[in-house]
């Protein structure tokens, strides 16, 4: 796969580890992301410190020099860093995110690129007027920033770029300018020595995200189902979870569905286990099929599966996927060069009348599913009696399916 230069560029500014390959999914670019940007807020405040006694010493060390410009810049220097060490400090108790947009790299750069410039302003307009001492001090502060900034921004490759080009530039330009055989070897070494510092800095940020993409790949694995490919209920669970918690905020309705193959247990009995898993796969084929992408299909184990309806104009199109996954499932299995029949009962609950717990609401479908069970290869309905008695007994016969509506496909509308 061919990659062009602007994407390059674009990926390379998004934080992206490795901007030269193929674009990451975007949950996990924004998990790299978060780390990339918590990795640069915890050595923050060390730096901003350590900047702001730089920059003392730096305006004591040019005292003789008495230009008016030292103290606007030892204004901005000490005003800015304890800005950001304060903001940093309040922030600290804070949970970070686990994911991030591409602004807080962005952010990350131009802050880089500011400090960068404020810094490279002193060897560039100081370094040929000052004396051999205060040449020194400038010398030695400028090669600490350089170094401090690296180890800061590291995780960042483009802001590491942005912070310390502009001081390497400033500082190689005031050397050199010196005009003597001395001062081009050191402003040549400045350089040499920046290069190692930004290959090493890339190095460290891809071996970061390369640890941040294992680290999803294991957490996706934890949360697939091997035999399927659905997710499975640990992912299901949190998926639900997320959605019952957006509900708070936002309460869109939900459709969940409790599937049950029907009379597998006696087909996994005679035909053996591998029959089974073939019924498995092809079920859950059938179920991907027949629904669309935003929909959320998962296995929870044996023959049980689960489907998270969202965004449906009524009640009635939810009804009607029923019918037709119904009608999907009474077309047989074709197993071991066997034609098998195990249709699908379906077991259905709307959230949030059904609750806004994920153990309640998932009990909920399983009771509709119980009763859709006695008929086979039908759906059942969770409804709750809106009498101010009824709900307690709801929860005391919900077992006994006594709310429940079970309706087979042909007789709904």
């Amino acid at each position: 796969m061919t990659v062009s230069v602007l994407t390059i560029v674009r990926q390379w500014l998004e934080g992206s580890p490795r901007p030269t390959g193929a674009p990451l999914p975007p949950a996990t670019a924004g998990r790299i992301r978060a780390v990339q940007i918590n990795a640069i807020a915890n050595n923050s405040p060390v730096v901003m410190l350590a900047a702001i006694f730089n920059a003392l010493v730096m305006r004591i060390g040019l005292d003789r020099l008495a230009d008016p410009f030292l103290n606007v810049w030892t204004a901005v220097i000490i005003g800015t860093s304890a800005w950001f060490f304060r903001w940093r400090l309040r922030r600290r108790h804070r949970v970070r995110p686990a994911s991030a947009s591409s602004r807080g790299i962005r952010l990350a750069i131009m802050r880089g690129l500011f400090f960068g410039i404020v810094w490279a302003a002193i060897p560039f307009l100081y370094f040929g007027k000052a004396s051999p001492d205060e040449q020194l001090i400038i010398t030695c502060i400028v090669v600490g920033m350089i170094f401090g900034g690296a180890f800061t921004l590291a995780a960042v490759p483009a802001a590491m770029l942005a912070f310390i080009v502009p001081i390497v530039v400033g500082s190689a330009t005031a050397i050199a300018s010196l005009g003597h055989a001395t001062s081009f070897l050191l402003a040549g070494l400045l350089v040499v020595y920046t290069a190692v510092l930004l290959t090493t800095g890339a190095r460290f940020a891809s071996q970061l995200g390369a640890r941040v993409v294992n680290h999803v790949i294991d957490e996706e694995a934890a949360r697939m189902d091997f035999l399927t490919g659905l997710p499975n209920r640990l992912a299901f669970k949190a998926h639900l979870s997320d959605r019952l918690t957006e509900q708070q905020a936002d309460p869109a309705r939900l459709a969940l569905f409790y599937f049950d193959l029907d009379h597998f247990k006696t087909i996994n009995d005679r035909m053996g286990h591998e029959a089974g898993d073939v019924i498995l796969v092809q079920a859950a084929k059938r179920l991907r099929e027949i629904t669309r992408q935003t929909d959320f299909v998962a296995r929870l184990g044996g023959d049980e599966f689960v489907l998270l309806v969202e965004s449906f104009p009524s009640d009635d199109m939810v009804l009607h996927l029923a019918e037709r996954i119904n009608e999907s499932f009474r077309e047989p299995f074709a197993v071991l060069g066997e034609n098998v029949s195990s249709t699908i009962s379906i077991g259905i609950a709307f959230l949030p009348e059904a609750g806004t717990d994920f153990d309640l609401v998932l009990r909920r479908a399983d009771a509709a599913l119980y009763a859709a069970k006695r008929d086979r290869s039908c759906y059942a309905v969770w409804q709750k009696d809106l009498t101010s008695a009824g709900e307690d007994r709801i929860m005391v016969t919900r077992e006994l399916s006594t709310h429940i509506a079970t309706s087979r496909p042909q007789s709904q509308h």
